[in-house]
């Protein structure tokens, strides 16, 4: 197996040179039922039992990032972190007291103060969740990740057919499941949602070259 590789050309146009990126197309989709089966074969648990657990993590995980806490959910490290994001800036500041002065003129505002650390509100604030990966996952993959080069049509670099319109380059649709089990049928991906065109990475358009893809 290979990962499905798409060269495109763009103009960079703060720079004022063209530059050529890759995008991944073509790409599998296994999906949950298929990942439990997966990580049951071999294995004196059943998909069903792997399958209960991931579902307790998805319901628990939460609560617990809740409690400010990190959850260490591998032997390598994969970490779940509560994350929080909210800003407030000397412009928004004064726009916010500026509409207070309007509602009620007899308040006493300076809409010109300087901005502080509590002018930045509890309800200004949104909660999410930061995922960690272990470094060593990374080095893994790479080590063993392949690429093929694919043009337009999403065949082989060999294929002389281009298709010169980079917008309709590359199929993404993630329509085709991939079995990580060849042997096992069960082990087969159910869902083939995904969307079509140029690609699936949001990097834009370019014209495809080098018998694959200039764009």
């Amino acid at each position: 197996m290979s990962l499905n590789v798409q060269f495109y050309k763009v103009h960079n146009h703060m720079t004022n040179e063209d530059i050529v990126m890759s995008r991944i197309v073509n790409q599998q989709v296994l999906d949950f039922n298929g990942l439990c089966e997966y990580l049951a074969d071999g294995s004196t648990v059943t998909a069903a039992d792997v399958s209960a657990v991931m579902k307790l993590i998805e319901l628990r995980l939460p609560l617990i990032l809740g409690l400010n806490a990190k959850v260490i959910c591998s032997p390598e490290g994969l970490t779940f972190r509560p994350k929080v994001s909210g800003s407030i800036t000397q412009s928004e500041l004064k726009k916010k007291l500026e509409a207070k002065l309007a509602a009620d003129p007899t308040l006493d505002i300076d809409v010109n103060r300087d901005l502080e650390a509590s002018d930045l509100s509890i309800n200004d604030l949104t909660a999410s969740i930061a995922i960690e990966l272990p470094k060593k996952w990374d080095e893994r993959f790479k080590a063993k990740a392949e690429f093929k080069r694919v043009n337009a049509n999403g065949n082989g670099n060999d294929n002389p057919n281009l298709n010169p319109n980079p917008n309709e380059g590359g199929n993404d649709n993630g329509n085709d499941n991939v079995n990580p089990n060849p042997n096992d049928n069960q082990g087969q991906g159910g869902n083939t949602g995904g969307n079509t065109g140029g690609g699936g990475d949001d990097q834009g358009g370019g014209s495809i070259i080098d018998g694959t893809d200039e764009g």
